[in-house]
């Protein structure tokens, strides 16, 4: 069994995209009208993961105790992408006993983003 997707409920679905899309490098892969006011965005990594985001449910974000994880060959390089584009950055980067390098942010809605480098 593989994860396909995580869905994420958004207040503003233009302002998630723009980020996903800009700082994050994914990409639209459909968007589509799920209901009268309920719109769904499905966004691709290009490595055949995807996030999907919905608007208009009147639910929104609960993200406490939720983080979405992302593999990084280069922490540090992640981190200063991360600053130059306004992202707050609530830990790190930070070197485990073990090597792994961690660094966490917030995304728009104020979802927490985990960044993880394996040691070689």
């Amino acid at each position: 069994m593989n994860i396909s997707f995580v869905t994420v409920h958004v207040p503003e679905l233009d302002k998630t995209i723009v980020f996903y899309e800009t700082v994050m490098g994914f990409t639209v892969a459909r968007r589509f009208k799920a209901g009268p006011q309920v719109e769904i965005v499905f966004m691709a990594d290009g490595r055949g993961a995807q996030i999907e985001f919905i608007t208009g449910t009147g639910h929104t974000v609960n993200a406490k105790g939720l983080s979405i994880g992302f593999e990084v060959p280069d922490i540090e390089a992640t981190h200063a992408h991360l600053k130059a584009h306004g992202v707050p950055i609530i830990y790190g980067p930070a070197t485990m006993p073990s090597g792994v390098k961690l660094l966490n942010a917030k995304d728009p809605n104020g979802l927490e983003l985990g960044f993880v480098q394996y040691p070689k």
